[in-house]
């Protein structure tokens, strides 16, 4: 779990767990950009919520309608070809084996730095961290398939691990850089890896991201088969008629600093924390609502922050029975 504040709830009676008395020492998100399912940028998306337009469609950009049986709704980003190899300093051939993930990851983290007010150059040699979740490569299986046209590139190019990596490497990022695979968690953790590294010291500020493009429909199958998938591609969050969850894709960054680099300001990191569940009789696949409440009790507990004061809370609601 993560906890933030937008700007104006700085003085919102809570008590910084390292004790830092002075708040320029806080962490704060100063520059967020994204693709997202009928939105290629942040200022679409919000659009689209702000006036009711359902980003979960049915048609047949990544198969065929129906296909296996799976739901015909679902979220899709409108484009995933297009690639400026030039200006990232891709080599043709890696290009064309890399990631459509990896290569998303690359536009929105430069767009991202520049919507913090800074000129990526400027970082380069810094300690910036990069931390990324992931949870794998539908491109990988398919430039590995067959042996007769397989290229070490598409390794390079596919590999979670580069998913981090590249970004270090084209930046010139000198703070750690990782993929972190935790399913649904992975976001949120990799944004837990980098405030415990930037409260530590190991790095100045740091690149924090998602993603996830859904090009296998044998993957949703396998969800499908394990009774997760919404059959109408509607998620019906805490609703006891809900049926499952919807799977979609999007791709997203945002730029941490301290408080007195920053140019602009959208969030303040107060804290994050994570936990998990252990031995459970129901099985791996089902959450513990135990360990969920004990994990909100601790954040709030070393937070001192009492938890009425809360507006807004954002949840990971699967649209499950169990969930």
């Amino acid at each position: 779990m993560s906890l933030s504040t937008g700007d104006d709830s700085k003085t919102n009676g809570y008590h910084s767990p390292n004790s830092l008395s002075n708040e320029n020492d806080d962490f704060v998100i100063t520059g967020v950009s994204g693709r997202f399912p009928e939105a290629n940028s942040i200022d679409e998306f919000a659009y689209n919520l702000f006036n009711g337009v359902d980003m979960v469609t049915a048609n047949d950009r990544r198969w065929p309608e129906g296909q296996y049986g799976l739901p015909t709704r679902n979220g899709k980003l409108k484009e995933v070809d297009r690639f400026d190899a030039a200006f990232f300093n891709v080599h043709p051939k890696q290009a064309h084996n890399m990631d459509p993930q990896l290569r998303l990851l690359l536009e929105v983290t430069y767009e991202s730095i520049c919507d913090a007010g800074i000129n990526p150059t400027k970082l380069k040699g810094t300690k910036t961290g990069v931390f990324i979740g992931a949870s794998g490569s539908d491109a990988q299986t398919a430039f590995s398939s067959d042996p007769q046209t397989l290229e070490g590139y598409s390794m390079t190019g596919c590999a979670t691990s580069m998913f981090a990596n590249r970004l270090s490497y084209f930046f010139d990022f000198k703070g750690p850089s990782y993929t972190v695979d935790t399913a649904c968690s992975s976001s949120l953790l990799a944004l837990d890896c980098a405030l415990n590294a930037l409260r530590n010291g190991t790095c100045d500020s740091a690149i924090v991201g998602g993603v996830n493009l859904c090009f296998r429909p044998q993957t949703s199958l396998q969800f499908l088969k394990l009774q997760m998938l919404s059959h109408d591609g509607a998620c019906r969050a805490f609703d006891s008629s809900g049926t499952g969850y919807v799977r979609s894709e999007t791709v997203a960054t945002v730029f941490i600093q301290k408080r007195e680099n920053a140019k602009r300001l959208y969030a303040t990191l107060l804290h994050s924390k994570t936990n998990t569940d252990g031995w459970k009789k129901d099985g791996i696949t089902f959450p513990s609502g135990e360990m969920q409440k004990t994990l909100l009790e601790n954040i709030y507990n070393e937070l001192h922050l009492d938890p009425n004061r809360v507006g807004y809370v954002e949840a990971h609601g699967t649209g499950t029975r169990a969930g």
